[in-house]
């Protein structure tokens, strides 16, 4: 799912990472940092950035990957992102807080000609490459980086209440409210004979036992449905749906039945009208799988 970019892209973001903005262009709302994430996305994330390091090597979003911006990471704390629709007119939106230095303006945007600087609809402006198809919004404490407009009016995306405390102690979570869209198509590629009836689907990754060799990872995810019924009715299919993927194996960690078989490792547990599923162990690579799912296969 990892779609490269260029050279110049990386030495872009190194160089809005040396440059401070007006520092006057950045929001500031108490209702947290998804505040500067606008609505309508296909799924939203919580990263806490130093834990998910090895993980982020592996995930794109909007094309824009842990590896192509590990000097950018190495000065960010924790970010929140969101992965949006192509007629939004953004496929992406990081907000992003670190300790980035604000020395070297000499040698700010304004002196290079692939970067302009350009009026927002929320009523600052920003620096624009059309060239890397980048679009940055930076100061010493916060950066904003997207492919559209990296600026949102308020009041922006407040998260779920639910969520605080689900995301405790993961290192990378989030949620979508596709009503389980991405999800379904994600099992129809797989010939897997189960819809999931999903208004909101919740989830984390924590660290997993220690299992074998290398890191590994498991991920919880918590199925919001329209009713008490139907994740009564959910929870049955679930446990038929592990019956048939005894038959199936996994060729490799890329594989997408690997992610298929994490799924159905355990049976989940309910909470009146929502699902708790816990995966089996996962390494990096099905990870990134279930991140993609999740924020991507909606396309």
């Amino acid at each position: 799912m990892k779609i490269k970019r260029s050279g110049v892209l990386v030495l872009g973001i190194m160089f809005l990472v040396s440059c401070a903005t007006n520092p006057k262009t950045m929001p500031v709302n108490e209702r947290g940092d998804f505040a500067a994430l606008a609505p309508g996305a296909l799924a939203y994330f919580f990263i806490d950035v130093p834990r998910s390091r090895p993980l982020l090597e592996f995930i794109s979003l909007g094309g824009f990957s842990g590896k192509d911006a590990a000097e950018f990471l190495d000065k960010t704390d924790s970010a929140v992102a969101a992965a949006y629709p192509p007629e939004s007119g953004r496929s992406f939106l990081v907000a992003a807080r670190g300790k980035y230095p604000s020395g070297r303006i000499g040698f700010s945007f304004a002196f290079s000609s692939a970067w302009k600087k350009i009026p927002s609809a929320a009523g600052s402006s920003y620096w624009r490459s059309d060239r890397n198809d980048l679009s940055v919004s930076l100061n010493s404490r916060r950066a904003l980086v997207s492919d559209g407009d990296p600026l949102v009016s308020p009041p922006g995306v407040e998260a779920p209440v639910v969520f605080e405390a689900f995301r405790r102690d993961a290192f990378l979570a989030g949620w979508t409210d596709d009503r389980g869209a991405s999800i379904n198509r994600f099992l129809a590629l797989l010939e897997i004979p189960l819809q999931i009836p999903a208004e909101r689907i919740f989830f984390g990754i924590f660290d997993a036992p220690e299992e074998g060799n290398g890191k590994e990872y498991e991920a919880f995810l918590r199925i919001e449905t329209p009713s008490v019924s139907h994740a009564k009715g959910l929870l049955a299919i679930f446990s038929l749906t592990r019956i048939f993927m005894d038959g199936l194996t996994p060729m490799d960690e890329e594989d997408p039945l690997t992610l298929a078989a994490a799924l159905f490792a355990y049976i989940p547990t309910q909470e009146d009208a929502a699902l708790i599923v816990r995966t089996g162990s996962l390494k990096p690579q099905g990870i990134a799988l279930l991140f993609n799912m999740l924020s991507l296969y909606s396309n």
